[in-house]
């Protein structure tokens, strides 16, 4: 990438080495809307053809909407399809929102979907989805129904992401421990430009306590979609946590979404 990418004054002896990290992603930014059946969104109800088996939790209850991603609507990235509908449902009738602790790669409390072919006669689509009912000791993490806008941008590897120590030759804590008493400065004026606590499609992701990667599924290396906490649109995943969904690049680039890595966190 030809940006000239803004470093802490202490790092500018490893901008070499942290400027073959860079990435470009999709900023999304959410905003409370009514959305159509076709749309990107977070929440609301989804593009589903009648003749498709809709996505049940392990307990046989029908899911619901996390995310909707039109891909024809955003601008291109880079080893991301340029069509079809990518979605991420979530189980509402569990109280870590489908998260499996032991087998994050398991779709029994999420679901990921791809329709590559999108069927334009909506007679042939759902369109009453009153059949999914969130169950009252059940919250959510999303309130209310949202509409996404994107950018392309770029970014270099956060401090939290596992792939920091591939380009800084160690993991975040002993290299900013060599800037002695500005260890703290200069780590949080890093987080701060690359810390990524944004809604993203690419790039890296950001954590609130670790990421999963760090044990085990390290060839998950492309962030597909991460939806952070938003008051502008009632998210809120734990207390103020961060949401994030991992493929294989292999994977990506079949369109193959059977084996992708769902975590969340939270402080």
């Amino acid at each position: 990438m030809d940006k000239v990418f803004q470093l802490p004054d202490k790092m500018a002896p490893f901008r070499e080495r942290f400027e073959k990290s860079a990435r470009a992603f999709i900023n999304l930014t959410a905003q409370k809307a009514k959305t159509g059946r076709y749309d990107s969104k977070i929440a609301g109800d989804p593009y589903f053809p009648k003749s498709e088996v809709y996505p049940l939790d392990e307990q046989g209850k029908p899911m619901k909407l996390l995310a909707q991603i039109n891909f024809a609507q955003l601008p291109h990235l880079d080893g991301f399809p340029d069509t079809g509908i990518l979605q991420f449902y979530l189980s509402v009738s569990d109280d870590v929102y489908g998260l499996n602790f032991d087998n994050p790669c398991e779709q029994k409390g999420f679901c990921v979907k791809y329709f590559e072919t999108l069927i334009e006669n909506e007679e042939q689509l759902l369109n009453d989805f009153s059949f999914v009912e969130l169950e009252d000791e059940y919250q959510f993490p999303i309130t209310c129904e949202a509409s996404l806008t994107a950018v392309i941008q770029s970014e270099l590897v956060g401090m939290d992401d596992f792939q920091f120590e591939q380009y800084a030759g160690m993991d975040a804590w002993p290299f900013f421990e060599q800037f002695g008493d500005d260890e703290e400065t200069v780590m949080d004026e890093y987080h701060d430009l690359y810390g990524g606590f944004v809604h993203k499609i690419g790039g890296y992701a950001c954590f609130t306590q670790e990421d999963p990667r760090y044990r085990g599924f390290s060839d998950h290396t492309v962030l597909l979609l991460q939806i952070d906490s938003d008051d502008e649109i009632g998210s809120m995943w734990g207390d103020v946590g961060i949401a994030n969904f991992f493929i294989k690049p292999a994977d990506l680039k079949k369109k193959d979404f059977s084996n992708v890595l769902y975590n969340w966190d939270c402080y």
